[in-house]
């Protein structure tokens, strides 16, 4: 899809710039009593932020799939994937329980109700999805292995939507990630992705999209 708006790397609606401009506004207001983001980036909410978790929607998933975040935070990038996704359900997990209760008090405000929160460390989660998504949380080997612990295969994605696995957002040079993952697992498969591809603004120029997926079906 081709933005519709500067700010954005995809398409939306007004409806889901709304939610995500007032989105936005409460992560940094409620940013001013517990850091949720750093405090240098809170006047590039928008463009460092929402932005940057949109690159993440460039590809739609399957209606009904799940989706985990690990190490959410303030609800990036789990809420405006959930605004952009209505049909997806998603679950953003962090051990910080200020950040779930922040989560929840943002998706109650806005009206969000395919988006959960799970407090606890990622390697103690359960249940089963079918997609990890991640911004710059931890290595590629553990996003992958906590990824593998809950995976269940769901339906087939349509021709043109992510592949099912793990899709995250990192910086910098990846290549001690990519080997460290495929010395754990043989049986990955690493796409990456320049944001400069995606999105236009300089901050995104070192960034990087990931996606891992298995080469066993």
């Amino acid at each position: 899809m081709k933005p519709n708006n500067s700010i954005y790397p995809i398409s939306v609606t007004p409806e889901q710039d709304a939610l995500l401009r007032s989105y936005a506004d409460m992560l940094v207001e409620v940013n001013k009593r517990f850091n949720l983001i750093s405090r240098g980036d809170v006047r590039q909410a928008m463009s460092h932020h929402i932005a940057h978790s949109l690159v993440l929607a460039t590809k739609d998933v399957p209606a009904g799939s799940k989706v985990v975040d690990w190490g959410s935070g303030g609800g990036l990038p789990a809420i405006p994937l959930a605004i952009m996704w209505p049909d997806v359900q998603v679950i953003a997990v962090d051990s910080n329980g200020k950040k779930t209760r922040s989560i929840e008090l943002f998706c109650r405000k806005l009206g969000i109700k395919n988006c959960t929160t799970w407090q606890g460390r990622a390697e103690q989660s359960s249940g089963h999805v079918q997609y990890s998504v991640s911004r710059a949380t931890a290595p590629l080997s553990d996003l992958w292995s906590w990824h593998k612990r809950v995976y269940q295969a769901g339906s087939s994605p349509p021709v043109g939507s992510w592949a099912e696995g793990l899709i995250c957002l990192k910086g910098g040079n990846l290549d001690d990630e990519i080997a460290s993952l495929k010395a754990l697992d043989v049986e990955v498969q690493v796409d990456v992705q320049p944001l400069r591809e995606l999105a236009h603004d300089p901050y995104f120029s070192t960034k990087r999209l990931v996606h891992v997926t298995s080469t066993i079906v």
